[in-house]
């Protein structure tokens, strides 16, 4: 039997995780996928209590898909090193982590789509700025977000990164963009306009700023994730089938 395990990051205590199950639940209404929905932080439905529930059931294949825009601490440490562990502990049992999914290509047409509501709005005078949160350990995150950025910058639109965290924080990217643009388009690359977010514009604000600046909505679980997410269950299948295979053979 092949189960998914949606991971979401999640908080220890509060109300915020049954916000984020109920999220991940609207968007799989309907869908006949088998899953369930684990949080790097729980008190009570932590990663390696449902993988060890899941285990317990008797299912023998087990598609890791994190709910995590790009690869950093919590991708690599929090879960790539704990499936080494997980596969000593459960020998019987086929582990298949899935990519991130702010690295897909659909999330770009996302960014697009932000763009397009208002492109009424942008001008030569404005500076289109997709912002994320970043990582001061992992440069993967600077890269992804770099690449996206240039992706969507042509002959009529400059489009930047910025971080929350790490080497492109925005303490040090805004201030040069606000004195090159008269106006500022923020695009926040995160998955709902939640705490961070709001602290975040907050700081922006702070930052006294010499421009117009213009937030658009982060992604708010947008049903383009369900796409992404089903795609990533796709090749986690795809390779679970392989390993199959090799294995036959």
């Amino acid at each position: 039997m092949q189960k998914t395990i949606l991971i979401v990051h999640g908080m220890r205590k509060g109300k915020l995780n049954e916000t984020l199950e109920h999220f991940v639940h609207t968007l799989f209404d309907g869908t006949e996928i088998d899953y369930d929905v684990a949080f790097l932080e729980s008190e009570e439905r932590s990663l390696e209590t449902v993988i060890d529930a899941t285990v317990q059931q008797g299912y023998r294949a087990l598609n890791l898909v994190p709910l995590l825009l790009f690869t950093a601490s919590h991708y690599y440490e929090d879960i790539a090193d704990q499936v080494q562990t997980w596969t000593t502990q459960y020998p019987q049992v086929h582990f298949e982590l899935a990519e991130p999914l702010g690295t897909h290509s659909a999330m770009g047409d996302w960014v697009s789509h932000q763009i397009a509501r208002y492109n009424d709005d942008i001008d030569d005078t404005t500076g289109v700025v997709i912002l994320a949160h970043g990582n001061a350990r992992f440069d993967e995150p600077d890269i992804a977000l770099t690449r996206l950025a240039q992706q969507h910058t042509n002959e009529q639109l400059q489009c930047y990164p910025s971080m929350v965290y790490g080497k492109l924080k925005f303490q040090e990217t805004l201030p040069p963009l606000a004195a090159k643009y008269q106006k500022l388009l923020i695009i926040p690359f995160f998955f709902y306009d939640g705490y961070l977010v709001n602290k975040t514009k907050r700081q922006i604000g702070e930052l006294n700023l010499p421009t117009e600046i213009t937030y658009t909505t982060a992604i708010n679980f947008d049903p383009v994730l369900k796409s992404i997410i089903l795609a990533r269950i796709a090749a986690c299948e795809e390779a679970h089938h392989v390993s199959d295979t090799v294995e036959l053979v």
